[in-house]
C-alpha cells in the first residue's frame, strides 16, 4: 500500500525587473501554457576592506534595462581608456554567442 502526504515548495510565479519594475517573464509556445524568465542577473559581494564591505547584490534586470547599463559601462570604459584599444584578448562587454 502506498500513503502520501502534501509537500508544500515554492516555484518562481515571475521576474520583475529591479530597475524598471516590468515584468521578465515571457510565456513560451508550446502545447501547454509555459513561462520562461529571460533576465540578467548581476551579483556582487563586498568583503574586508572595501567601502561596501558586507554588502551583497543581488539584482535581476529586463533585457531593455540591461542594455542600458551594459552601454554606460562601455562609455565609462571609454572614458577611462580614451581612444586605446582594450588591452585583452576577450572583451566581457561585447558578449559571446551560444552558438559557432
Amino acid at each position: 500500500m502506498k500513503t502520501y502526504k502534501k509537500k508544500l515548495t515554492k516555484v518562481v510565479d515571475q521576474i520583475l525587473c529591479d530597475c524598471c519594475g516590468q515584468s521578465c517573464t515571457k510565456e513560451v509556445p508550446t502545447i501547454k501554457p509555459s513561462f520562461d524568465h529571460e533576465y540578467a542577473i548581476i551579483e556582487a559581494t563586498w568583503g574586508y576592506f572595501s567601502k561596501q564591505d558586507g554588502t551583497v547584490y543581488d539584482i535581476q534586470i529586463c533585457e531593455s534595462c540591461f542594455n542600458e547599463v551594459l552601454q554606460s559601462m562601455k562609455q565609462i570604459r571609454k572614458r577611462i581608456l580614451g581612444s586605446l584599444d582594450y588591452p585583452h584578448d576577450i572583451d566581457n562587454l561585447e558578449g559571446k554567442s551560444y552558438f559557432p
